[in-house]
């Protein structure tokens, strides 16, 4: 079975700066917690170790919630990258306790249910996931994994039952 693809950079730039819109003005503006900066930047070119280092260096440092709901979302992509399970749902938690409005973290955390076997729960957040950004393909690619793999393990299930 297929697991759902980890969506990295859930929600922190991994660029130094960024162009924000103001009173009708292009601005460039630097992030305010550069390691989380730098750690979505480590994730995004597959330095996943490194990436996941400066994550939580930067969520020591982190000074508002959406700074720490973007951390603990891109630490979690990165857990999911490394398939360490625990850790990632511990920060994929941690990020949704924060901002519920991120559909790349209820993503990431289906790809553990995912890969845990808890459908429901999967389904559950990629519902979720999908009533925030309904045209975001990943989701919709992730919808189709999920239900390619329950239909996979109840052909199994029948396999190995005795007729």
């Amino acid at each position: 079975m297929t697991g759902i693809p980890a969506v990295l950079l859930a929600a922190w730039p991994a660029s130094p700066t960024w162009p924000v819109e103001r009173m009708g003005s292009k601005t460039v503006v630097g992030p305010t917690n550069s390691l989380l900066a730098e750690g979505a930047a480590a994730l995004e070119a597959g330095r996943i170790e490194a990436g996941i280092q400066l994550t939580l260096e930067g969520l020591k440092v982190a000074s508002t919630a959406q700074e720490n709901a973007a951390g603990h979302s891109n630490a979690c992509a990165g857990y999911v990258l490394l398939k360490r399970w625990a850790e990632a749902l511990t920060q994929c938690n941690a990020a949704l306790e924060l901002d519920k409005s991120n559909w790349r973290t209820y993503n990431n955390r289906a790809s553990i249910y995912v890969e845990k076997g808890l459908y429901d729960l999967a389904m559950r957040d990629l519902e979720a996931g999908l009533a925030l950004a309904p045209g975001a393909p990943t989701l919709h690619e992730s919808l189709r994994i999920l239900q390619r793999n329950k239909k996979l393990l109840g052909r199994q299930a029948r396999k190995v039952v005795p007729s």
